[in-house]
């Protein structure tokens, strides 16, 4: 049984928890982050290559075949999918009670937060963990409000830093068309060697619109 489910079984307190058990329980996770990405590159592959099959045969029998393997591929991603947003969202947790811990010892007479909670928050805190159409950064928002360090500065990008969020902005670029792959990645590298995403001048966004075909 992990941590969490002690937590929210009311086995255990956030309160009675070590830093020690809470770093060995992070590495868990992490652990199981790990392989569940592996598990998702290994079965997107798959689907590839199925797609590909059924792309380049003209049999209408072999077609349902790779169809029935490409849906059945989709389904196990699906729920590892699933599976991954869940670890996330408890090493999540984990990593936030751990720096709340943290400042509380490090600062004397730090309020602690964590006695605040009630059997309903952690109930609240249950439900948005099993449902896997709330996203991470969601999640983070609703389990700061609920802890009380919703607009502390020491808690903001705890789980990603700096860098991670910088990358997340790069994505975001990508996904809108303003950067390619190899400009995303430059912009990438060049944030975290020291200053953060470089905006990009607006008239060269708005040359590059009027070049792109109607």
């Amino acid at each position: 049984m992990s941590i969490i489910e002690k937590i929210f079984r009311r086995r255990r307190k956030l309160t009675d928890l070590s830093l020690e058990e809470l770093r060995i329980e992070e590495k868990r996770l992490e652990i199981r982050e790990n392989q569940h990405i592996n598990q998702i590159d290994r079965l997107e592959k798959q689907r590839e290559e199925t797609f590909n099959q059924g792309a380049k045969t003209k049999s209408p029998p072999r077609r349902r075949i790779y169809a029935r393997r490409f849906n059945e591929l989709s389904q196990r991603l699906g729920m590892i999918e699933r599976d991954l947003s869940r670890v996330v969202k408890e090493l999540m947790t984990l990593n936030r009670v751990r720096v709340i811990l943290e400042r509380q010892r490090q600062i004397p007479g730090q309020r602690n937060v964590l006695e605040n909670l009630s059997e309903k928050d952690l109930g609240r805190i249950t439900t948005l963990l099993e449902d896997d159409r709330i996203s991470e950064e969601v999640y983070l928002q609703k389990l700061d409000l609920m802890l009380g360090v919703v607009h502390e500065p020491a808690y903001e990008t705890q789980e990603i830093g700096s860098e991670g969020m910088e990358v997340l902005k790069t994505w975001e670029a990508m996904d809108e068309g303003e950067l390619d792959f190899d400009e995303g990645l430059k912009e990438a590298s060049q944030a975290q060697e020291g200053g953060g995403r470089r905006e990009r001048p607006e008239a060269e966004r708005a040359e590059e619109r009027e070049a792109e075909p109607n």
